[in-house]
């Protein structure tokens, strides 16, 4: 009778996740039709589209030539990575169905982002092993790999890396490149030789490379010729292709932004990150009117920390730099010191001549949620208007938050 009752929830169980599967694979094919139909839609953008449709681990190392290194959050040296031959995969997720799925499991205010990895390592049996690096940003993340061995039992390895979360402190600047040298000692492991520092050299410079795409791209949408919607698809591929093709694509892309094409009051979006397919908000603001210019979301702009300099050639000069530059560069609402961040959104009051703040809170990101409330204070005694809106993957405030944004996009233009 046992054995009959647990075989029973076990089918239960395959046939939930199946559904699940399916559910997913709607949602996306649906942004994907969405973009395919737009009126910014060029043909020649396929390749991006193809990207977003299959991100299955297996597919990126068959497309990479190279095994995945599985990474959360963006403290991670890529270059280190690129470097001993791995391909570096942020794991994220944007999928309704696959954070619904295991609500049912979960506490209901838990990151919808990790719940949704979590099911992935469900529906993807490749995601579940191999190695991941995961530096201890939130609590979500640092708890992420004790619950994924609930799903996954045994499955894969981990490189914890101590991120200090006071960064202008030289003893915390000191400890994170012990961290990052760590790191490289487990690359070489992995690898089973030691570094190649003009590999390295030559990761660095291919990696600035990308970042000068990037804020070519950044410059088309403050002019108005790339939506935000592109702009967050587009930069949403890039762990998933080579980067010397995915820079050439993106090069390529930016010769056919010529004309301008879009305008409305212009806004900085901040906050939670934005990740496919769950493009609710960017639809919803270009529906309001709003016409984003500048983001500080680690899903876009911030996905690396730009590019890097280096004087110091040698590997411990190399190691150090790449240190200073994820650290110091880092605006990661987890650091207990990080001004940088107000700083940053208030340069775009001069320069992108915003008049107003989207600040985009996902129900059980806490980092976020509590950096929320300073920052409104802090912007507004500047005379920049604030709009926090909470929200998860779910589409039933979809007409509230459109009332919001539409409502804030008429008091920023004095209507």
């Amino acid at each position: 009778m046992t054995v009959a009752m647990e075989g029973g929830a076990s089918s239960r169980q395959a046939r939930l996740l199946a559904k699940t599967r399916e559910k997913a694979l709607s949602e996306e094919k649906a942004i994907l039709d969405w973009l395919r139909t737009r009126e910014d839609y060029r043909p020649n953008w396929e390749y991006f589209l193809e990207l977003l449709a299959d991100r299955r681990i297996e597919t990126i190392e068959a497309r990479c030539q190279r095994k995945a290194i599985r990474l959360l959050c963006n403290q991670t040296p890529l270059e280190l990575i690129w470097a001993f031959g791995f391909q570096p995969v942020k794991i994220v997720c944007g999928s309704l169905a696959e954070s619904a799925y295991s609500a049912r499991e979960w506490p209901a205010l838990m990151c919808p982002l990790i719940k949704g990895i979590l099911t992935s390592l469900e529906l993807d049996p490749d995601l579940a092993n191999g190695s991941w690096v995961t530096p201890t940003s939130c609590d979500w993340v640092v708890k992420f790999w004790e619950i994924s061995q609930k799903v996954k039992p045994g499955s894969g390895t981990v490189k914890f890396l101590e991120l200090p979360h006071l960064k202008q402190r030289p003893e915390s600047q000191k400890r994170w490149l012990e961290e990052i040298k760590a790191l490289n000692l487990y690359l070489a492991q992995l690898k089973g030789k030691k570094i190649d520092r003009h590999k390295l050299i030559e990761a660095i410079q291919a990696l600035n490379r990308a970042w000068m795409a990037i804020i070519e791209l950044k410059k088309a949408r403050l002019e108005g010729r790339l939506s935000l919607s592109w702009f967050l698809a587009i930069i949403g591929t890039f762990f998933f292709d080579r980067l010397d093709r995915w820079t050439s694509q993106v090069e390529s892309l930016i010769e056919d932004l010529t004309e301008k094409r879009f305008s409305g009051v212009k806004v900085f979006l901040a906050g939670s990150p934005i990740f496919f397919p769950n493009f609710k908000l960017p639809a919803l603001m270009e529906e309001a009117g709003l016409m984003v210019v500048a983001d500080d979301l680690c899903s876009a702009e911030r996905i690396f920390p730009g590019g890097q300099v280096f004087e110091d050639t040698s590997e411990w000069g190399l190691l150090a730099s790449l240190a200073g530059r994820y650290h110091q560069g880092c605006l990661c609402p987890t650091f207990g010191d990080n001004e940088r961040r107000v700083h940053n959104i208030l340069a775009q009051q001069q320069e992108a001549q915003i008049l107003g703040v989207v600040f985009v809170v996902l129900k059980g990101c806490h980092p976020y949620d509590l950096e929320s409330s300073t920052i409104e204070s802090t912007l507004k005694d500047r005379g920049l208007r604030f709009l926090r809106l909470e929200t998860d993957y779910a589409t039933e405030d979809r007409q509230n938050l459109f009332t919001r944004l539409e409502a804030f996009g008429h008091s920023l233009a004095g209507v």
